[in-house]
């Protein structure tokens, strides 16, 4: 029945970004499913020399992004996941010359799908697996400048194919945590420079239930000589919450006998809620933005 559904889930994303952040592999038959919305805001941009300016004619830009995600144990070494993103953003100059008009813009559109694999090749002393993902562009237009109704841009437009070596490690000392990093290549095409992911995390467990995790990610484009060449990185802070855990715990279970750590290696069935704030504090060619993002995230 879990194969049934997960290939129904498959099947209605039509083939999709990166799923779970981590190098751990699904149990045999297991599926993990993950709602994030992300809110998202800015007032700055990252110049092409990296300098931190201020938008054009006092300009603001918000908006946010939905993400559902799905991730299925075809062996205990190789999962396979499908993701897609919709995204709606908005862009006003309130500093404008009178003489030109107002100018507030807004779009929205399913961006990218996804589809892609991870296949673990070493468990002990620590986790490492690599990982590949397929990003197709959905085809929506910005329009031109002229056009209001199809601006601002959601994205960059263009189709990827991206690998990436993962590694991550749970150490159960007195106060269990764990460690994780990402690294690889994205290969774009449109004359996109290639770029190089990034990705490095941090987590304890405050108790049983309650996970404080940070991270970093970001990409560095490879060609570094054009200005439509982007650079970022972004910091995230925020805890996530093991409701299971918590629920089993409230209802007087010893939750610490089995470890707090299934949530993160994928051993055993799951329900987390995680709330993150972030802050673009790096880049070239794009927005400075601070954001919040929700997921909601479930293995069974």
């Amino acid at each position: 029945m879990k194969k049934v559904f997960a290939l129904i889930l498959l099947l209605c994303f039509v083939s999709p970004q990166l799923a779970f952040a981590g190098a751990w592999t699904l149990p045999e038959g297991d599926v993990r499913l993950e709602y994030s919305v992300k809110t998202n805001w800015a007032k700055n941009d990252f110049a092409a020399n990296r300098d931190l300016v201020r938008k054009g004619n006092d300009a603001r830009s918000w908006g946010w992004t939905m993400i559902p995600k799905v991730e299925y144990g075809v062996t205990d070494w190789f999962t396979v996941f499908s993701s897609l993103e919709y995204k709606e953003a908005k862009y006003k100059e309130y500093a404008r010359n009178p003489a030109w008009g107002p100018f507030s813009v807004k779009n929205h559109a399913i961006t990218n799908v996804n589809l892609g694999g991870k296949v673990r090749i070493l468990k002990d002393p620590f986790v490492l697996s690599t990982q590949v993902t397929g990003s197709i562009y959905t085809g929506y237009a910005d329009g031109s400048p002229d056009d209001v109704r199809e601006q601002p841009g959601l994205s960059d437009r263009e189709n990827s194919i991206e690998a990436r070596l993962l590694a991550g490690k749970v150490f159960d000392t007195e106060i269990p945590f764990y460690v994780g990093a990402e690294t690889g290549l994205r290969c774009k095409n449109r004359n996109a420079s290639n770029d190089i992911p990034f990705f490095a995390e941090f987590g304890f467990w405050a108790t049983d239930w309650l996970l404080l995790k940070t991270e970093i990610d970001g990409y560095y484009s490879l060609r570094q000589d054009d200005v439509l060449d982007k650079d970022y990185a972004i910091w995230r802070i925020g805890p996530i919450f093991q409701l299971l855990d918590l629920y089993r715990a409230l209802a007087g279970e010893d939750v610490s006998s089995s470890g707090p750590n299934g949530s993160v290696t994928l051993s055993e069935n799951s329900l987390n809620l995680e709330v993150q704030y972030g802050n673009t504090f790096w880049g070239k060619n794009t927005s400075a933005d601070q954001e919040v993002v929700v997921k909601l995230s479930t293995q069974f």
